[in-house]
């Protein structure tokens, strides 16, 4: 989602950034592609662009280096965590090596941009997996799991603050934090007999009902429709007047409301 030009003066390393959506790469694509002269770089930190080059146009000289690194996070996490001293897991991979030197390029950018360690990809596999994580369990599904538990509940007379502490404040609260320190069977373990007994019964259940959807996501992905959905929308001149009506839907939806008073009622904000 990201896209930076990095040019090299013969005494001094100088480098150009420009933060741009995968929309916003097609638009500057030829004003760029002319200073694209031999020996530079260019930086993107999502394989969107290259991967799909015959949607977007955005096909790089052989005589460049072509490189990704690729935070697997928000900017904003990105950014936190960099202040705090911690680093973000990124992706990298080398696209075209026309130097000799695109890996200590890319690696030296993975360092600077504070990532906490590096894996290898290549760009096709940075961007399936990034448009299916994104539509599914980090943004997609969890949203929509959230909100059929949520509304299950309250159209079984549960209150909103009940339904909202059950389906999303203990999970990211409490829940989550014992997941990422050491794995979702420490969290099992940390938790009641009764919660491990209906969480192993029911998991599979769940990704059984999922998975077929899953394989539907991912096959759009891989087909280009997911890419083409994007292009065209995130290129329309409405395109932030749009997203912020939908984002508005989601904010003042009944459980997102419910989220915000239950936020205010955390100790630290007291």
């Amino acid at each position: 989602e990201t896209l930076f030009g990095i040019e090299e003066a013969a005494s001094r390393a100088t480098i150009i950034e420009d933060l741009l959506s995968d929309a916003g790469q097609i638009a500057v694509w030829p004003a760029l592609r002319r200073h694209l002269t031999p020996g530079k770089a260019l930086y993107f930190s999502h394989g969107f662009g290259i991967t799909f080059g015959d949607r977007t146009g955005i096909v790089p000289p052989d005589d460049v280096d072509v490189i990704l690194v690729a935070p697997k996070g928000s900017g904003t996490s990105l950014r936190r965590m960099f202040l705090q001293g911690r680093g973000l897991n990124s992706s990298y991979a080398v696209y075209r090596d026309a130097t000799g030197r695109a890996f200590e390029r890319v690696v030296a950018l993975g360092i600077g941009v504070g990532s906490g360690y590096l894996f290898e990809t290549d760009f096709r596999r940075e961007v399936y997996s990034d448009l299916t994580g994104e539509r599914g369990t980090l943004m997609g599904a969890i949203q929509g799991l959230f909100a059929a538990q949520y509304e299950t509940l309250r159209e079984q007379g549960h209150t909103p603050s009940e339904a909202f502490n059950e389906t999303v404040e203990e999970l990211t609260q409490s829940l989550m934090p014992l997941i990422a320190e050491k794995g979702m069977d420490w969290m099992y373990a940390n938790c009641s007999t009764t919660a491990q007994r209906g969480a192993l019964d029911w998991w599979k259940r769940f990704r059984d009902a999922t998975k077929p959807l899953f394989g539907e996501l991912y096959a759009s992905v891989a087909a280009g429709r997911e890419a083409q959905i994007a292009i065209e929308a995130n290129s329309r001149p409405d395109y932030r007047e749009r997203l912020e009506e939908e984002l508005r839907e989601l904010r003042e939806s009944e459980m997102w409301q419910a989220g915000a008073v239950v936020r205010k009622l955390r100790p630290e904000n007291n």
